[in-house]
């Protein structure tokens, strides 16, 4: 084969092989995409559950603590089963904390109401940043998300 005959094949093949690379690439992107979106979709869905149960807390607390807790602790298992496996490494973490926290109030250790503000609202910064959202202003542990809800929020955050 001579060097024109080269030259000619690598000018035919080079654009075939160049568009099918790229064809692939942005194939695989698009799928990736596709998941990420389909993710992001129901990690809004779920996080939004969250957000419900925590502000129906603040909405309910005229009712019995020892009951709030125990259906705090339900409702937040329940909550686990469906979030588990769409929450970033981060807000597994959060929640995790949260648990933590929480089991050792159920074994007698002082209710401290700004460590529980604080778990609650680290869970939702850390929720937000997982959708893309901007935590500025909000608190190092988005403390101020929760501050419309609570009358005394400045002497619990103090």
């Amino acid at each position: 084969m001579n060097s024109q005959t080269t030259i000619t094949i690598f000018t035919i093949l080079l654009p075939i092989i160049g568009a099918g690379i790229g064809y692939l690439l942005k194939s695989n992107l698009e799928k990736r995409k596709e998941l990420t979106n389909e993710i992001t979709k129901e990690r809004r869905e779920i996080y939004q559950q969250y957000v419900n149960l925590i502000i129906g807390i603040f909405a309910n607390t005229k009712a019995n603590k020892k009951n709030n807790n125990d259906k705090l602790l339900t409702d937040l298992f329940e909550f686990y089963k469906k979030y588990v496996l769409y929450a970033s490494p981060k807000v597994i973490i959060a929640f995790s904390d949260y648990f933590q926290f929480m089991y050792r109030q159920n074994d007698g250790e002082q209710v401290n109401s700004r460590q529980h503000l604080l778990y609650m609202t680290s869970i939702m910064a850390e929720m937000r940043k997982d959708l893309g959202l901007n935590n500025k202003d909000l608190g190092k542990n988005g403390e101020m998300l929760m501050r419309a809800l609570i009358k005394d929020y400045n002497q619990i955050i103090g």
